[in-house]
C-alpha cells in the first residue's frame, strides 16, 4: 500500500499516482479513466471504455488490446464442433 496527498490544482484538486501504482494498473500519460464513488464513499479509478455506439473508439480499443497479446496466442477451439441436442443451424 502507498499513500498520496491531495493538492490544489487551479480550481480543482489533484492526486499524483506513484509510478509503481501506475505501472501495476497500466495507467500512462493520456490514458482516460473513470472515477466512481461507491456507497461507502470510496473512490475507484479505472480505465474508461468506449461507449457501445462509438464503433471507431471500440475498434481502436480492440486493436490496442490485440497488440498486447503474447506472440503465438491463438483463439480457443470450440468444445462442441458438431451440433448437439435441439440446436438449429
Amino acid at each position: 500500500m502507498t499513500t498520496a496527498t491531495v493538492r490544489k490544482w487551479g480550481n480543482s484538486l489533484a492526486v499524483r499516482i506513484p509510478q509503481e501504482v501506475s505501472e501495476s494498473v497500466n495507467f500512462a500519460d493520456g490514458v482516460e479513466i473513470e472515477m466512481i464513488v461507491t456507497d461507502d464513499k470510496e473512490v475507484v479509478l479505472r480505465p474508461a471504455f468506449p461507449e457501445a455506439e462509438d464503433q471507431d473508439a471500440l475498434r481502436s480499443h480492440f486493436l490496442s488490446l490485440r497488440a498486447k497479446c503474447k506472440p503465438g496466442m491463438t483463439a480457443h477451439d470450440e468444445m462442441f464442433p458438431e451440433p448437439m441436442g435441439d440446436e438449429s443451424i
